[in-house]
């Protein structure tokens, strides 16, 4: 009885080697937890840290693609010609228009392209937002003129001069994402819409022009935008497949009816647009850009042609390419806006 009891009992026990196998395994499978646990906190703070990096530049692009979805013309037929008509035609009063901002002319002439890259839109929305809301505050679709460009320039505008007075105050330098917005009782859109400063404006050649940058100023929606690319395409083409409506990145919708190969511009609003994007965070701003007030000139050059945004050797790539050599965090955002006020017709 004894010997069976010793037995039992000597083959319940560890030998040290067996605990000291077991203390290996336990500490291996401790260090395989804490590792992944540090690796999954690191994603974390690093995909938080890069949303809250981000965070404007989503904002003012949802901003652009919800207002663009709601651009009017007011389009309604009429005669080509009063005088001697000849056709009814499409007319509105109003104006879709994107192109480069280097060849938008305001009252100072051209802009430059360094200081102003990539492209602009600009357009109408009935958003009803007013300065008089006793008046005026009960016309929710009351029409608005809408503008959205990137700037490099400094936030002098927009800081209030008792802080500009504090001495060693300097004024930052960055691209902006900016917007111009026309209340409703200030649009001059009425003004001019024929003749050579109406149907054919791509800027700003004459003082009834509606697009006045500075009057009201435009106000920076968010910082670090270093590219904006407005694409207007048309996907109810034949074959499913789309085309595009512009051969040069300019869309006028009050271009006449010989503007090639854009010949259905006049007086119609692009079916879709696509919207892209592209942010740098803040930190990478702080070391490439020196609060200099020269601009580094990202961007410059690209997306001059549609057909050359994406592929191996395309706009977009090149300048994704040149911001990972420079050693910069970007983001790029791209969606397809669908305008509900598109009536197209290709004829």
């Amino acid at each position: 009885m004894a010997t069976e009891r010793k037995k039992r009992s000597k083959t319940s026990s560890f030998t040290l080697l067996e605990l000291v196998v077991s203390m290996a395994v336990l500490m291996l499978l401790m260090a395989l937890l804490l590792t992944a646990t540090d690796m999954a906190s690191k994603t974390w703070r690093s995909t938080t840290e890069k949303m809250r990096a981000f965070e404007n530049a989503r904002a003012g692009f949802d901003l652009i693609n919800s207002t663009l979805s709601q651009a009017v013309l007011q389009t309604y037929w009429d005669y080509d010609d009063p005088a001697h008509p000849t056709k009814y035609e499409l007319s509105s009063e109003l104006q879709f228009l994107s192109l480069p901002m280097n060849q938008m002319l305001q009252s100072g002439g051209s802009l430059p392209e360094a200081n102003f890259p990539t492209h602009g839109l600009f357009f109408q929305a009935p958003t009803g937002a007013v300065l008089n809301q006793a008046s005026y505050g009960g016309l929710p679709l009351l029409l608005n003129a809408y503008g959205y460009y990137v700037e490099y320039s400094d936030d002098s505008a927009e800081i209030p001069n008792f802080l500009k007075s504090l001495p060693g105050f300097k004024p930052r330098y960055r691209y902006r994402l900016k917007q111009w917005k026309v209340p409703a009782e200030s649009i001059a859109l009425y003004q001019n819409t024929s003749g050579v400063g109406g149907k054919n404006y791509v800027g700003y050649p004459t003082s009834l022009s509606w697009i006045d940058l500075a009057n009201p100023a435009a106000t920076a929606i968010a910082e670090n935008v270093v590219a904006l690319v407005i694409h207007p395409i048309n996907p109810q083409s034949a074959g499913g497949a789309a085309t595009e409506l512009t051969a040069d990145f300019v869309y006028n919708s009050r271009n006449n009816y010989t503007i090639a190969p854009a010949v259905y511009q006049h007086n119609q609003l692009p079916p879709e647009v696509e919207v892209i994007m592209v942010a740098i965070d803040e930190a990478s701003a702080v070391r490439i850009f020196n609060n200099s007030p020269t601009s580094p000139g990202l961007a410059v050059g690209l997306f001059t042609d549609p057909t050359k945004i994406d592929g191996n050797n395309g706009d977009l790539k090149k300048l994704t390419d040149d911001l990972t050599q420079r050693r910069l965090n970007f983001i790029v955002m791209r969606s397809t806006v669908k305008i509900r006020g598109a009536g197209w017709i290709q004829d």
